[in-house]
């Protein structure tokens, strides 16, 4: 019987430690922050839970996203910023050797035994550090009697552009039917008409609050450009119907290129640039149906039979009555400029800041309600927007490829007029 009550007693004791300690507010601790319990050192938030009846026995209790003995370990950090002496993910490479490797400790400089070790971001673990200011993060390998510091294959983080939900090549004219997760740079553009908001053209989001697009859309000499007539739709896979996923955005200014004509036969220097809001004043929220896309480095010059895919809203034959209803997709191949000037078109009306891209067996093309969408091409692992659809001869014509405004000669352009405004709203975090 007094055993019975002396244990009853035991773990009475323990359940009200770990009551009261639980009711401390220390779990709310921004992220980053050591917690107010020093004798546990958790980091990041993490909670330190003290067994009353053992003083000596402590316990981090981390915040989602952390873990580890002190929650020092990043879970989900797989890229690293500047030279990444802050890096505290789990990143690591095969031949990566343990910080606490008794050979690493006994040999080299750095190692789960030193007493800054934790802030070094060392310990039993073989992720990927840079205790000493190198470039970037590396690990301890060994060759033959050698331990040496070898670099790790991570990225360093960057704008998340040109990256897609759903990865997938679609057999626009002859195109198919696409998830908006596919293409989530894709911009509708609608036009007040009588009332009614109507599909004008297409667009590419290249920051959470600039669309870029065709300057025809625009071009109506006959009537003053009135900015509050028109509405971009982002996230959109329907056209005429509404859902949970749409983003809906005011045009705040409409900047075409003031060297834009139509003059040569074809559209020069075809190119505008949307700067979006909402009615409270924010920019784009980033989601799976909602992402930037790349913008071109400034002398990437894509080699001919590139494939690349285009996408929109638009007819899927010259003499359709109506859009598509749906978001469509399709690929294309780079053409040479000689053979586009030359033996497709002509050097009057094919320019320099024009590339063109066409289907081999002509059978697929951008058509009208098209005009100011994507033409996207990856490189280095991410969709650029390397061309928008601009204008061509019918639509899948034989021997008439599409032509696109060639996105690489006009980055100061699209730069120096993005700057322009100084106030630029970047993503906001998705609602949960």
């Amino acid at each position: 019987m007094k055993l019975l009550i002396f244990l009853t007693v035991t773990l009475g004791t323990l359940a009200t430690g770990l009551d009261s300690a639980y009711s401390k507010k220390h779990y709310n601790l921004p992220y980053k922050h050591r917690s107010y319990h020093k004798e546990c050192h958790c980091l990041n938030g993490g909670t330190c839970i003290t067994y009353y009846l053992f003083r000596g026995i402590t316990h981090c209790i981390c915040p989602e996203g952390y873990t580890g003995t002190h929650c020092e370990l990043d879970v989900d950090s797989m890229c690293y910023t500047e030279n990444g002496e802050d890096y505290r993910g789990m990143a690591t490479e095969y031949e990566c050797l343990p910080w606490d490797l008794p050979s690493v400790i006994r040999r080299a400089p750095f190692h789960a035994h030193l007493k800054n070790a934790l802030q070094l971001g060392l310990g039993k673990h073989s992720y990927c550090r840079n205790p000493n200011g190198r470039s970037k993060p590396w690990c301890y390998t060994k060759k033959r009697f050698t331990i040496r510091e070898t670099p790790c294959n991570m990225d360093k983080c960057g704008p998340a552009c040109g990256q897609r939900s759903i990865s997938k090549y679609f057999k626009i004219v002859g195109g198919s039917q696409a998830e908006v997760e596919s293409q989530p740079w894709i911009a509708g553009i609608f036009q007040t008409r009588r009332g009614t908001d109507q599909f004008l053209c297409g667009g590419s989001l290249i920051d959470p609050c600039w669309v870029l697009t065709a300057a025809h859309c625009f071009h109506d000499p006959s009537n003053p450009l009135d900015k509050s007539r028109y509405k971009v739709y982002l996230g959109k896979s329907m056209l005429n119907v509404t859902d949970d996923n749409e983003q809906v955005f005011m045009v705040d200014d409409i900047i075409s290129h003031p060297e834009f004509t139509d003059e040569t036969g074809g559209d020069d220097n075809d190119i505008a640039l949307i700067r979006i809001r909402t009615s409270t004043g924010q920019c784009a929220v980033e989601s799976k149906y909602v992402r930037t896309v790349c913008l071109p480095e400034k002398n990437l010059d894509l080699q001919e039979h590139t494939r690349c895919e285009i996408s929109g809203y638009g007819k899927q034959d010259l003499y359709d009555y109506s859009y598509a209803q749906r978001l469509m997709s399709a690929t294309v191949n780079l053409i040479s400029q000689r053979k586009c000037k030359y033996q497709y078109y002509d050097d009057i009306r094919v320019t320099d800041n024009m590339v063109c891209a066409g289907d081999p067996t002509w059978m697929t093309d951008a058509c009208k309600g098209d005009s100011g969408g994507p033409m996207v091409c990856e490189h280095n692992g991410r969709m650029i927007l390397y061309g928008i659809i601009s204008w061509g001869d019918g639509c899948a014509r034989e021997n008439k490829p599409g032509v696109y405004t060639r996105v690489t000669r006009y980055l100061n352009w699209i730069d120096s007029n993005m700057n322009a405004v100084t106030t630029k709203n970047r993503f906001v975090p998705e609602p949960k």
